[in-house]
């Protein structure tokens, strides 16, 4: 459900962290807010779509971006002290609220989807976030995945902590992504090559699912759908399709046509999977029942750099560039550049 990047990997993307006064100033002389004197976009990170909104988080400027979805204008920028963004790096809409990860202040922001006024601010030593990085949602509960090797489960509804999970036997490795979907939650370990499965309702551990022949090299993005887990292999440049009911491999997916090149997050929407690759500059779309090739979005208009993160909304697909600060829409129906948001 919710995707975000991993910033250890070596790949381009540390790079455009570096420069972020620099796309800054270029946003603001550009984009349709300078008049007002805000940017929109400070090295988006994570994108979520719900309704007629979409919702970016800025990693640099500490701050969350709404949209309109009908036309791209821009609804508001949050961006108060109280609101703890520190490094947000995941952002999902559950509940009728807006939640998001903050990864360098170890806490959750939540906020009121219909306003942007503040909720909470989720943290403390009790909820083990620990450089927290995915987000994912089910029922009546909220799941983060920390990179120093912990989950933790809390209550949408206040905020009171379930449990946070760090056993050894977990096989928590730089666990960089999580969805939470029917009976089980599904994370993704970049550093061990591995894919944890864990027991939604009772937290219990499944399966640690960790073979060679799972093709597992870097795993960081993870959806789930029609009784399939798909994970996106950053370093391996491929897609592992597992059976979701026992974790068995299904296939993996790595053909030159597919243009794979450190394929970060991918979302699931009506059968089709849509995959970004960080270092290709480009949008890979798939056939989910079968793994195939639909297309390869890949053009000069379309301005992919660095994409990180995607999100669908009904006939749209939103894609964040991390390295230049924008946002590209698609028709989800023929790939087609629709517009570009700075």
């Amino acid at each position: 459900m919710l995707k975000t990047p991993h910033l250890g990997l070596l790949v381009a993307l540390p790079l455009f962290l570096l420069a972020t006064s620099t796309f800054s100033s270029l946003n603001a002389a550009t984009s349709g807010a300078a008049s007002t004197g805000v940017t929109k976009f400070d090295s988006p990170l994570g994108i979520a779509a719900i309704g007629s909104h979409v919702w970016v988080a800025n990693a640099a400027n500490n701050s969350v971006t709404e949209l309109k979805t009908s036309d791209g204008s821009l609804v508001r920028v949050i961006k108060a002290k109280n609101d703890g963004f520190n490094t947000p790096i995941a952002i999902g809409v559950f509940k009728s609220n807006v939640w998001v990860v903050n990864k360098s202040g170890n806490s959750v922001t939540e906020l009121n989807a219909s306003t942007g006024a503040l909720e909470r601010v989720i943290e403390g030593a009790m909820y083990g976030f620990s450089n927290p990085i995915g987000l994912a949602f089910l029922g009546s509960y909220v799941w983060v995945a920390s990179e120093d090797n912990a989950v933790t489960e809390f209550s949408a509804i206040n905020g009171t902590l379930i449990r946070v999970l760090r056993a050894k036997a977990y096989g928590f490795d730089n666990p960089v992504n999580i969805v939470v979907a029917g009976p089980d939650a599904w994370v993704t370990n970049e550093a061990g090559d591995s894919v944890t499965e864990v027991n939604a309702s009772t937290g219990r551990l499944v399966r640690v699912v960790k073979s060679p022949a799972d093709g597992f090299v870097s795993p960081l993005g993870v959806a789930v759908g029609g009784g399939h887990v798909w994970v996106s292999n950053a370093s391996g440049d491929s897609i592992t399709e597992l059976n979701a009911s026992n974790g068995s491999l299904v296939r993996v997916v790595k053909s030159p046509n597919d243009k794979f090149a450190a394929p970060w997050n991918m979302t699931l929407s009506n059968s089709r999977l849509w995959i970004v690759n960080a270092n290709g500059n480009s949008v890979t779309e798939l056939n989910a029942s079968n793994g195939s090739l639909v297309r390869v979005v890949k053009a000069k208009a379309d301005r992919f750099n660095n994409p990180i993160d995607v999100a669908v909304k009904s006939s749209i697909v939103w894609v964040v560039n991390g390295a230049d600060s924008t946002v590209t829409e698609l028709s989800a129906s023929a790939g087609s550049f629709v517009r570009l948001i700075r």
